[in-house]
C-alpha cells in the first residue's frame, strides 16, 4: 500500500466517522456539565453549558432586588440559579424572609401559568410545575432557599422534548448551598 492510497484510505474511514458523528450530535443536544460558583460563591452549581450571567431589578412581593442569574441553555432547555442579596430590614426578620421566599415560590406558578399548590414544600425541596411558557406546554423542576442573607432559585426548565427528566434531577442535584 502506497502512501498516497493510505492517505486516502483513512480520508474515507474518517469521513465515515465525521458523518457518523455529525449525526449523532445533530439528533440529541450537547451536555458539557461544568462546576462553578454562583450567586457571590454563595451556590456551587454544575452547568450542562456555557453560562452567562445578567443582573436586573425585580420586584417580588412589595419589594425590589437586584436579582442575579446565571445561566446555560441546551437546545430550548435552560438551567438557571438565581439570586438576590436580601436588604438589611428583611435578613432580620424572619417573617420578612420567609414571605419572600413564598413569594418567589409563587412566581414559579404565576411564570408556568399553573395553578400553585394547597401546601408549599420546605426551602430547599424540589418543586415540579407544569403549565405553559411561551405559548408552549412546558415544565420546570425547581428548588428554592432562603438564608440569612440570600435568597437562591435554581430551576430547569423547557418542554417535555427540550429537557429529559433525568437533566432536570441532575442538575438540581448538583446545587449546593455553601455555608
Amino acid at each position: 500500500m502506497t502512501i498516497s492510497s493510505l492517505f486516502r484510505f483513512m480520508f474515507k474511514k474518517a469521513g465515515v466517522f465525521l458523518a457518523l458523528a455529525l449525526a449523532l450530535t445533530a439528533c440529541s443536544p450537547s451536555y458539557n456539565w461544568r462546576e462553578m460558583d454562583v450567586a457571590d460563591g454563595h451556590v456551587r452549581a454544575a452547568f450542562p453549558a456555557r453560562v452567562s450571567t445578567e443582573t436586573r431589578d425585580l420586584k417580588l412581593d412589595t419589594h425590589a432586588l437586584q436579582f442575579t442569574l446565571a445561566s446555560a441553555t441546551v437546545g430550548e432547555a435552560v438551567f438557571a440559579v438565581g439570586s438576590a442579596p436580601l436588604p438589611p430590614e428583611i435578613a432580620a426578620s424572619p417573617a420578612a424572609r420567609q414571605a419572600l421566599g413564598m413569594a418567589l415560590m409563587r412566581s414559579l406558578y404565576t411564570n408556568m401559568q399553573a395553578p400553585p399548590p394547597s401546601e408549599w414544600p420546605p426551602y430547599g425541596e424540589t418543586i415540579e410545575v407544569r403549565g405553559k411558557a411561551v405559548g408552549k406546554p412546558g415544565w420546570l423542576h425547581a428548588r428554592v432557599w432562603v438564608t440569612d442573607t440570600m435568597l437562591i432559585e435554581a430551576v430547569a426548565a423547557g418542554t417535555e422534548e427540550s429537557l429529559p427528566a433525568e437533566r432536570a434531577r441532575e442538575f438540581l442535584r448538583s446545587v449546593v448551598i455553601k455555608p
